[in-house]
């Protein structure tokens, strides 16, 4: 594997700052911002790009979901019930999407993700779309963990992207809400492929302290500033970033670091 140039420190941190600030303003961090900066910006390849915004999303996410958690905005009972499949479906998606071609799956993603966009979006002109019937709850959280664990595995990004949009459309959550639990439910997914990263060489250690103290600081500007706007304008928002990202899915695939090399030990 061609070695990678020691980056200065200041443009690693700029990246943890940037994902800090996604994860906490609006729950969009790790893959979804960091992965594109890593490998323009840093140069990093693909394997390398994932593993290390892996690493760094485990700071963003632990330091937002801690601050959602400081001010009530964290349901610990919908992120347990979430976190557990997507545990285990996780791993069993990556190895299984070696199989599936990935400029189609990226697309597919794409178009889900600008749908949950624009519903967030019209929601209030969608009246009865959050009405989840009674006794669902727990089926419904299960299989929001069970698609979170596929987004992971094969898009090969964290599940901010489907997480709150779910929560908010079928489960009535306030914005805030939504985001904390998102936060925290994906934590033990993220924690997991930073291992398996780690053992299969694709984290730049050399980066991680540098990564981790700007999404640090990040995250808790983040989270300041989403408990500080409106619940509305803050949905809006999030809509919005969801359509622009669903629109660089659909029309530039370009490559992604969803998928393993064959081993680990191959350059």
């Amino acid at each position: 594997m061609k070695p990678v140039p020691q980056p200065a420190g200041w443009r690693a941190l700029v990246v943890g700052l940037v994902a800090g600030i996604g994860g906490g303003l609006v729950s969009l961090g790790g893959g979804t911002l960091v992965i594109p900066l890593l490998m323009g910006w840093l140069g990093l390849n693909p394997f390398q790009a994932r593993g290390t915004a892996l690493a760094v999303a485990l700071f963003s996410a632990a330091m937002g979901a801690a601050y959602y958690g400081y001010h009530g905005m964290v349901d610990l009972r919908v992120a347990l019930w979430v976190a557990i499949p997507s545990l285990l479906v996780t791993p069993l998606a990556a190895r299984w999407s070696e199989r599936l071609p990935g400029r189609e799956i990226r697309q597919a993603f794409g178009l889900v993700v600008i749908i949950g966009g624009l519903l967030l979006v019209f929601r209030d002109l969608l009246p009865g779309l959050s009405s989840l019937p009674p006794g669902w709850l727990l089926p419904y959280l299960l299989l929001v963990g069970v698609l979170e664990g596929l987004v992971a595995g094969v898009v090969g990004v964290s599940g901010g992207p489907v997480l709150a949009p779910l929560f908010v459309l079928g489960m009535d959550m306030p914005q805030q809400l939504a985001q904390g639990c998102s936060l925290l439910a994906r934590l033990p997914a993220i924690v997991t492929g930073a291992i398996e990263n780690g053992l299969a060489g694709h984290i730049l250690w050399h980066m991680v302290p540098w990564l981790a103290l700007g999404a640090i600081g990040g995250a808790w500007f983040g989270g300041w500033l989403a408990l500080w706007m409106p619940e509305h304008q803050l949905q809006l928002l999030f809509g919005a970033l969801l359509i622009l990202l669903g629109g660089h899915y659909l029309l530039r695939p370009g490559h992604s670091a969803s998928h393993h090399p064959p081993r680990a030990s191959q350059p």
